[in-house]
């Protein structure tokens, strides 16, 4: 995984798609895209947590909370980002943001836990 974000950090803009070794399901890896605009990096789940989880009712307020508490974004197309400078440990955003996506997809497949829990406070 680090031999393509060494190269893309040698361009003046790029794109990547990664597989970080985490997977969803047995046949659907975690795949996170970096994408490089001069100093900017863009790193992202393209969607795919929310999309395999088949956006269950409240998604997007389960996602909100989840993501904030891990320091990532979603947007209300559910793909789960960070944006970054040249300078912060690449790789490890990556990671972080796999581990976000999977997170989210996981919490997604139990929606009625999660409002639940809600309901108790």
């Amino acid at each position: 995984m680090k031999e393509p974000l060494a190269s893309l950090a040698s361009e003046e803009r790029g794109e990547v798609v990664l597989e970080t070794g985490l997977s969803y399901t047995p046949d659907h890896a975690v795949a996170i895209r970096v994408r490089k605009r001069e100093r900017r990096y863009d790193v992202d789940d393209g969607g795919a947590a929310v999309r395999l989880s088949g956006k269950p009712t409240r998604w997007l307020h389960i996602a909100e909370r989840l993501v904030e508490a891990k320091g990532m974004n979603v947007n209300r197309r559910g793909v789960v980002f960070v944006p970054a400078v040249e300078g912060r440990d690449i790789h490890a955003l990556v990671l972080r943001v796999a581990k976000t996506s999977l997170a989210l997809y996981l919490a997604l497949l139990e929606p009625e836990l999660e409002a639940g829990s809600e309901s108790g406070r």
